[in-house]
């Protein structure tokens, strides 16, 4: 798993425990200064799911939004792109939380509140066909909590900042930024080409084995050694995803290709397979240009995660050639 990812899910993990902890708190602290409750105008029901997500700061002029497509989560706008899958979970759960909060009356002007003219508005819909928006004010003068309310509604929510914060989320962080999606049970060739040096494995039968370096051809890949193959791939990310314009291939590089990687699918998988090119080197960036063909996508790859990559090559090359030495003097 990748560390951004890692790191992406941890946050949403620890916003799951934070906002089910607060929520206990903050029901209890502010119910016994106001026990008013009004009536609610949205809350999801048990089993109701959250298929699209809409985000749109005012201040900042952003906005972005999220389609849940056949149990996949998709950006929509402003691109149209896969998303981190756990870290719109996440936010989905954060919503279904917050559709659950105690509702309190509002003893002032929505502007004391900070909700007049709200600093982030989430408009969700449900597959019930449910639909509201959730604006944030500011923050509560009591306790650990930011104010905010259901579009309409005649009472407020207190949420805790951590909700709140997962919602301030830049484009980037909720794109999937995985150059290889093809699971290793799904795939039947890797292929490798950069520079002077050429990897390639088959899947024949439920077992790979060497195509290339020649010296290889026809020798058989353990297992754990082909699941390295698939870390380090796992291991390619996006590091920055580039709006090319009017730019041509040739100005990133891709003109003649001699760096790529593929990775061919099973016939009778979804996805069919992925073709990777390598482009110029960006030394400002410490990044490659690369292209995803499928998609046509021209992003940035770090360097370093690209050298780390060839030398996991150069490894197993390298171990293969023991393995072959030490069975040729076995025999």
């Amino acid at each position: 798993m990748k560390l951004g990812r890692t790191i992406v899910i941890c946050l949403l993990f620890a916003l799951a425990i934070a906002v089910y902890l607060y929520r206990a708190r903050i029901d209890r602290d502010i119910l016994a200064i106001s026990p008013d409750e009004v009536s609610r105008g949205f809350s999801m029901e048990p089993g109701e799911q959250v298929i699209r997500i809409e985000i749109r700061n005012p201040a900042a002029g952003t906005a972005l939004t999220l389609e849940k497509v056949r149990e996949t989560w998709r950006i929509v706008s402003p691109v149209n792109s896969l998303a981190e899958q756990q870290a719109v979970s996440g936010l989905a759960v954060a919503l279904r939380f917050a559709s659950q909060q105690t509702r309190l009356r509002a003893e002032k002007d929505w502007a004391e509140y900070g909700l007049e003219k709200p600093g982030m508005e989430v408009r969700v819909v449900t597959d019930k066909t449910h639909e509201s928006t959730l604006n944030f004010g500011a923050a509560s003068p009591i306790g650990k909590a930011v104010y905010a309310r259901w579009a309409k509604e005649r009472g407020y929510i207190l949420v805790t900042p951590e909700l709140k914060s997962a919602f301030d989320v830049s484009l980037y962080t909720l794109r999937d930024k995985s150059v290889f999606r093809t699971p290793m049970a799904e795939a039947r060739k890797v292929f490798v080409e950069m520079g002077p040096n050429a990897y390639e494995w088959k899947k024949d039968q439920g077992k790979w084995y060497w195509i290339e370096p020649v010296s290889n051809f026809g020798r058989e890949m353990p297992p754990d050694r082909m699941e390295l193959v698939f870390r380090g791939l796992d291991g390619l990310n996006v590091k920055k995803f580039l709006d090319r314009g009017d730019r041509s291939d040739a100005e990133f590089g891709f003109y003649v290709i001699h760096d790529r990687i593929r990775v061919e699918g099973d016939p009778d998988a979804a996805g069919g397979g992925e073709v990777f090119n390598f482009g110029n080197e960006v030394p400002l960036e410490n990044a490659y240009y690369g292209k995803m063909e499928s998609t046509g996508d021209v992003i940035l790859i770090d360097r370093v995660r690209v050298i780390k990559f060839l030398d996991l090559m150069k490894a197993l090359e390298k171990d293969e050639a023991a393995r072959r030495e030490k069975s040729r003097e076995q025999k």
